[in-house]
């Protein structure tokens, strides 16, 4: 067996991998021990932060969640309505202008420039609301919204099956809803919810090891990797576990080979169109050289900078910082910690290693900002509870793993309250 408490991380095939999930067990409370209560809690709690930071911060205007700032728009080109804040924007403005005409790759269109060509290799999320608003421009800034609320339920709807999975209670799914960095997706239009959701799908669909789920897996892989690139790490890591058990004649290729080899296709077809359109370098290219950098020398030197910068006299942006920087650090030490007694698949724990191994390659450009509230950090994050929650109680009680998923409140509630109020 290759999970079951074992000492070594063993690489094997999916259909070895589903047997060392944990049965289920009698809930105390069985009437909330559904998948679909942290969800319907989920959406309820994040749309009461939408409600509060449209009325509060956004004065009752909802395109400011777009973001859209002076450097990259053209006044007199802007969609009707459209207002801008005093700044250069934030990310959801590339989304929206996507949104409007997901096939439109001018460098400018309806008043907004696109700052790198990556920005059009992230198309899942702006296809969506371009789909779902009937191609009206006047309802993409509520689309865009209600997709994002959405697609956090529907993390913690996957995060309840994953718990359950694992022999844990549904209501552990909420856990995966209340990331601080989706403060940041909600309230101002950025894809992580999407992609995280679609990350979360195909790893349960994977789990599942029958041909209609091998064939969601795909979809979900693929679809999230068009919306987030970072989302490939996780079927690479399946691509390593196929692979090595394909070269020690476990098993074949075969239609689970699919999960990992379409995500990549798709995504690598869309790199060379945008390529060829666009006229400039490979977005992934014009990605890594704008967001990663030599391996952790960015994330060292801004914990030196901030933990210089600490102050004790009022809770400053570095402060907040480096309580969210402390929170992952716990999530990533707990993951650490399980890797090898977790019954999670081999290929989840991979991949929570190829997400942590991520982290050290971001550019200072993320490392050194206050402004993001950590989104960039998520996917480590959720890998890490996925492994949590399939951790055998006889190395991780309720109480403890109750202890280590309250650490996320206070940064959660620091930016709610913070982007509540202020931009």
């Amino acid at each position: 067996d290759s999970h079951g408490g074992g000492s070594r991380l063993q690489l094997t095939s999916t259909s070895e991998e589903d047997k060392s999930l944990r049965p289920r067990t009698r809930s105390p409370w069985p009437g909330l021990n559904r998948p679909v209560i942290p969800g319907v809690i989920a959406f309820l709690g994040w749309l009461g932060f939408a409600l509060a930071r449209w009325q509060i911060w956004a004065k009752g205007h909802l395109s400011l969640f777009i973001m859209a700032g002076h450097v990259y728009t053209h006044r007199g080109q802007l969609p009707r309505g459209l207002l801008l804040v005093p700044s250069a924007g934030y990310d959801g403005q590339f989304y929206y202008r996507l949104a409007l005409d997901p096939a439109n790759w001018n460098a400018t269109a309806f008043g907004i420039t696109m700052d790198q060509s990556y920005r059009d290799t992230r198309i899942g999320y702006p296809a969506l609301a371009w789909l779902l608003s009937l191609g009206q421009h006047q309802l993409v800034p509520v689309v865009l919204v209600v997709i994002n609320l959405l697609a956090v339920a529907a993390m913690a709807v996957l995060g309840g099956m994953l718990a359950r999975e694992s022999g844990r209670h549904a209501l552990w799914g909420l856990a995966f809803a209340a990331y601080f960095g989706l403060v940041i997706s909600v309230g101002r239009d950025t894809a992580e919810p999407l992609a995280e959701a679609c990350m979360l799908g195909g790893l349960l669909a994977y789990r599942r090891g029958s041909p209609a789920m091998y064939l969601l897996a795909t979809a979900l892989f693929a679809y999230g990797a068009i919306t987030r690139e970072t989302i490939l790490l996780a079927p690479a890591a399946i691509a390593v576990t196929r692979l090595i058990a394909i070269a020690r004649r476990r098993t074949g290729p075969g239609l689970a080979d699919l999960v990992w080899v379409v995500p990549a296709v798709v995504y690598g077809l869309l790199e060379v169109a945008v390529h060829f359109v666009v006229k400039g370098d490979f977005p992934l290219l014009a990605s890594g050289s704008r967001n990663l950098t030599v391996p952790f020398t960015a994330m060292v030197d801004a914990l030196k900078y901030d933990i210089a910068h600490i102050n004790t006299s009022y809770l400053s942006p570095v402060d907040r910082t480096l309580l969210e920087y402390a929170t992952v650090a716990i999530f990533l030490l707990a993951g650490l910690a399980v890797l090898f007694v977790t019954t999670a698949p081999a290929h989840e724990r991979l991949a929570f290693v190829f997400f942590v191994l991520q982290l050290g390659l971001l550019s200072s450009q993320i490392w050194n900002s206050t402004f993001g509230d950590g989104r960039a950090l998520i996917e480590p994050c959720l890998m890490a509870l996925v492994l949590l929650l399939a951790t055998p109680r006889r190395y991780l009680s309720w109480y403890y793993l109750s202890l280590i998923l309250a650490c996320a409140v206070p940064a959660l509630l620091v930016v709610v309250r913070r982007r509540t109020l202020y931009m």
